[in-house]
């Protein structure tokens, strides 16, 4: 087994479903109460509505430093800032990788299905093995696809239910104040076992800032055109609010932080239940 193999997440497949996506606008004013904010802070994620989405398959942890250091040791990215050098920090190597951009998590992506042998771990939500498809394209999510990898498909706030608890996710409430490695918060895992979708650190999607309702083909899956791509998850310096499987936020793709990392995601056209 070759060493990027070792590293390769675990890839969970999402089946084809119809899921409730975003808000119901009825909700704002108890979000506002809850977490902060007035009820219009809210609107971005309004109305909820049904989106129907393909098979997919999305990794079960985010991307760690350790496999992103493998494309910065072939010259495809740089190294992040953070680490002050060629290699990361000295920390646990399963961390995510932070500091990165848009641009660059999708070069990375684009590194990966350059690379000629992956033997890949492919699973359905019941642990179970499937069989990977013929051709391998790693990519980063589209915001519904990540938010129905987090919230399965009958709308709730959080990856485990309605109600936030500080020990199931990594947020400012759990006085960590650092990304947490993959396996800390088990419980506070999604309806299909995806890991950290709520709190440790801001993940990026493929998705263009657009109001709802999302729809695929209206331009804001083009990755050629300018403008705000949107995050998902919130991270460890975030409260709860941000934790929520509807929360939106976006910067621009070539802005990094200490906050932002990302997750593969992989099409799978040959997947039937």
């Amino acid at each position: 087994m070759n060493h990027l193999t070792e590293l390769m997440p675990v890839m969970v497949v999402i089946p084809a479903r119809t899921f409730r996506m975003g808000t119901p606008a009825r909700e704002t004013s108890d979000l506002a109460r809850h977490y902060g904010g007035t009820r219009e802070s809210y609107h971005e994620e309004t109305p909820q509505h049904e989106v129907s989405l393909p098979a997919f398959a999305i990794a079960q942890t985010p991307l760690s430093a350790a496999l992103y250091s493998l494309a910065v040791a072939d010259g495809a990215v740089p190294p992040p800032p953070s680490w002050h050098g060629p290699v990361p920090p000295p920390t646990p190597a399963a961390l995510p990788v932070i500091d990165v951009t848009w641009h660059e998590a999708r070069t990375f992506c684009a590194w990966l299905n350059q690379q000629p042998t992956i033997a890949l771990r492919l699973i359905d939500s019941a642990g179970q093995p499937v069989s990977p498809p013929s051709h391998l394209h790693f990519r980063l999510p589209t915001e519904a696809e990540w938010e129905h990898a987090a919230r399965g498909t009958d709308g709730r706030r959080f990856p485990w239910g309605n109600d936030f608890d500080p020990q199931l996710a990594n947020t400012r409430e759990s006085g960590r104040a650092a990304p947490n490695p993959p396996g800390t918060y088990p419980n506070g895992r999604s309806p299909y076992g995806i890991e950290d979708m709520a709190g440790n650190v801001w993940e990026w999607t493929a998705s263009l800032d657009y109001p709802y309702p999302y729809h695929p083909d209206d331009g804001r899956e083009d990755p050629t055109a300018p403008g705000r791509r949107i995050l998902r998850g919130g991270c460890y310096a975030n409260p709860a609010g941000y934790a929520r499987c509807a929360c939106r936020f976006r910067l621009p793709p070539t802005m990094r932080n200490p906050f932002l990392g990302m997750r593969l995601a992989l099409s799978i056209p040959e997947y039937h239940v």
